[in-house]
C-alpha cells in the first residue's frame, strides 16, 4: 500500500505539518492554531475462486476540525489499521477506526466495510463524526446481476464522499473497468496552504489476464494516496493473482478467477491505513 511520505513535498504557506501513522498520545510541540484531519482505513477487497460475483473493500471516513492546541494538553490519538487480504473463497477484512481527542474535540473516523465474495451488494465506506467537516468513505463498486460481477475499491472523500470504486459486468471481457475509486483532492504535490489536505491520486487499474497473460503481480492495480485499489481477474488456473490495494485510506481491489482450483492462488487487495495529519495555520 502507498507510504504517506511518498506524497510529502515542501509547498508555499506550509507551516508544520505533522502526519501521525500509529496509535499514540501525542503532545503538541507548539501553542497555536491547526487543523487535524483524520482518515479511517480502508476495508480489504473480496476474494471468489469460482467465477462468482465479488466486491472490493469500502474506503475509510474523513474527519477535519479547526482546533487550538496547547504544549499543556495531551491528545490521545488512535490510527486505524487496512484491512488485512484474503485468498480463496472468502470477504475481505474491515478496516479500522481513527480517532483523536483532547478531551473536549473528539474527531472519529471510521474503517471502510469488507470486500464480500458471492455478492453483487456494495460495500459501505466508512462514517465520520465530531469534525467540522464529516465525510462518508467511498463505497465498492456493487450493483445487480452479471456474470463474475467484481469491483474495486473506494476512495477516502475530502470534499464530500468519497469516489465510489468502479463494478463490472463481466470478469471474462477485455473491455470490463473495474478500477478503484479516484481521490477527490488530486494534485501535483502534497502541501498544507491553511490548513488543507491536497496530493489525492487516481485508483488502482483494472487487471484482466483474459488475453492469456504472465502473472499479474497486483503493482499497476495499487490505489494511490487515498484511492481505492483496483481489482483483478485471472482465467487460468495456477497463475498468481493479486487485488490492487488501497492508498491510504483506500478500500483494496477484489481478486477473482474462473479456475477453482486457482484459489491458492490468490490475494485481494489490501485496505490502506488511517492516518491522522495536524497542519499548524499559526504558531504561538
Amino acid at each position: 500500500m502507498s507510504n504517506f511520505t511518498d506524497f510529502i513535498s515542501s509547498g508555499g504557506g506550509t507551516l508544520y505539518t505533522i502526519p501521525i501513522t500509529a496509535s499514540t498520545t501525542w503532545t503538541p510541540p507548539y501553542d497555536g492554531t491547526a487543523v487535524i484531519h483524520c482518515i479511517g482505513a480502508g476495508g480489504s477487497g473480496g476474494s471468489d475462486a469460482s467465477i462468482g460475483n465479488v466486491t472490493g473493500g469500502g474506503g475509510g471516513g474523513y474527519s477535519r476540525k479547526s482546533v487550538t492546541l496547547s504544549t499543556g494538553t495531551n491528545w490521545t490519538m488512535v490510527v486505524g489499521a487496512g484491512g488485512a487480504s484474503v485468498n480463496g473463497e472468502t470477504n475481505g477484512n474491515a478496516g479500522g477506526n481513527t480517532t483523536a481527542t483532547d478531551g473536549s474535540s473528539s474527531l472519529a473516523a471510521n474503517g471502510g466495510g469488507p470486500g464480500l465474495t458471492n455478492s453483487t451488494a456494495a460495500v459501505a465506506g466508512g462514517s465520520a463524526s465530531g469534525g467540522d467537516v464529516n465525510n462518508t468513505g467511498g463505497a465498492s463498486g456493487g450493483g445487480g446481476g452479471g456474470h463474475t460481477k467484481m469491483a474495486g475499491g473506494g476512495a477516502v472523500g475530502v470534499l464530500g464522499t468519497g469516489n465510489a470504486g468502479e463494478v463490472g459486468t463481466n470478469g471474462n471481457n477485455t473491455n470490463n473497468i473495474q478500477n478503484g475509486g479516484h481521490s477527490d483532492v488530486q494534485s501535483p504535490q502534497f502541501e498544507n496552504t491553511n490548513g488543507e489536505l491536497r496530493g489525492g491520486g487516481k485508483g488502482g487499474r483494472f487487471y484482466n489476464d483474459f488475453g492469456y497473460g504472465s502473472t499479474n503481480n497486483g503493482a499497476n492495480g495499487n490505489g494511490g494516496f487515498l484511492a481505492g485499489g483496483g481489482g483483478t481477474f485471472v482465467h487460468l488456473d495456477t497463475r498468481a493473482a493479486f487485488g490492487g490495494d488501497g492508498g491510504i485510506g483506500g478500500g483494496g481491489g477484489s481478486v477473482n478467477t474462473n479456475a477453482s482450483s486457482n484459489q491458492g492462488y490468490l490475494a485481494s487487495g489490501e485496505g490502506g491505513n488511517g492516518l491522522i495529519i495536524v497542519m499548524y495555520t499559526s504558531v504561538g
